[in-house]
């Protein structure tokens, strides 16, 4: 069956953030050290098979790591549907989160900041009166435009089907704990 108001947003990149991953400037200088201790024992024991086998040891590691890195996890399919019967969102990895409009009365979204990878993550709580289901998703899942855009669309359907919506983003700066309301803007078509 298909839906004339559902609303799709789709993400296959997954490439873009990897979980095991370092900066940049402290692999050059993992690097910058094993070369200089390789080049040291080369000058030390010239003749040595046992150093070149060390140096290929080392440009093996290098070249697994960054193997590993960009081809872990490529473009799986991440989805987030939206319509005036339902909500579901599929990530990787993780069992798809399905509800009914008619399953909840209120949407509250917390928006929390990190000062780390992933940044940010989006939890979502659909309450009806004591029952309340919740679902989270990071900048690891979908990246920020497109996560700003669902936060659009859930607010935009709300209004539309008459549930109340809430979002706020928190925040700890210098130990305090801050809590701001989150402006969406409403889009015009709906």
């Amino acid at each position: 069956m298909i839906e004339s108001d559902k609303i799709e947003v789709v993400d296959f990149s997954g490439e873009d953030f990897s979980k095991f991953s370092f900066p940049c400037s402290v692999l050059l200088f993992f690097v910058f050290i094993l070369a200089i201790l390789n080049i040291t024992l080369m000058i030390l024991f010239p003749s040595s098979l046992i150093i070149t086998f060390i140096s290929l040891g080392i440009i093996a590691v290098f070249v697994l790591y960054f193997y590993f890195v960009t081809t872990k996890n490529l473009g799986k399919i991440r989805r987030f549907s939206i319509s005036s019967e339902e909500i579901e969102i599929s990530i990787p990895d993780i069992p798809t989160f399905q509800i009914f409009w008619a399953e909840f009365d209120k949407i509250e979204i917390k928006v929390i900041s990190f000062n780390f990878k992933p940044f940010l993550k989006y939890s979502f709580h659909f309450i009806k009166d004591k029952s309340e289901k919740t679902f989270s998703f990071s900048l690891w899942d979908f990246p920020k435009k497109k996560a700003d855009y669902i936060l659009v669309l859930t607010k935009n359907y709300a209004g539309k089907l008459g549930k109340v919506f809430t979002a706020v983003k928190e925040k700890e700066i210098s130990g305090i704990y801050q809590v701001e309301n989150l402006n969406i803007k409403i889009l015009k078509e709906f």
